[in-house]
């Protein structure tokens, strides 16, 4: 007879088998260290912040250009990641073409006439501005204010 089913005989009632005891899958530094990188990211309403240094009623200084593309290149990179870690960017036709529009748009060198790149940083606002809806649409996102 199985040993299990013994003890089922003998006593009427069943025995787990031992538990192996549980251990977190991080330790203190590793904790620490997530923790931290939760801490530098972007919220969402960043996000909206520098669409709205672009696309905003007054255009931005030229001398900030560059620090202006390179938030709205992260913001893409950012938005992306996230339909695509929702497996939105496999679904959703709209989602797609906008996801192929901010790998296209984020390689783009930022042109050295400055109407040439306020153009750009405005496509590029718009894409942001355009993506973040469309998660928004998709429930990926919750909405931002």
């Amino acid at each position: 007879m199985h040993s299990s089913s013994m003890v089922l005989a003998e006593t009427g009632r069943r025995t787990a088998p031992p538990v192996e005891r549980w251990s977190p899958p991080l330790d203190s530094e590793g904790l620490a260290r997530i923790a931290s990188l939760l801490r530098q990211v972007k919220p969402l309403e960043g996000i909206v912040d520098d669409v709205g240094d672009v696309l905003g009623e007054q255009d931005p200084g030229e001398s900030e250009f560059g620090e202006i593309a390179e938030r709205l290149r992260g913001d893409l990179l950012r938005l992306v990641a996230i339909a695509n870690a929702a497996g939105n960017g496999d679904g959703d036709a709209e989602v797609c073409r906008l996801l192929q529009r901010a790998r296209t748009l984020r390689s783009e060198a930022l042109p050295d006439d400055s109407r040439q790149a306020l153009g750009q940083l405005g496509r590029m606002a718009g894409l942001v501005n355009d993506l973040l809806e469309r998660l928004v649409e998709t429930n990926i996102v919750k909405e931002v204010a």
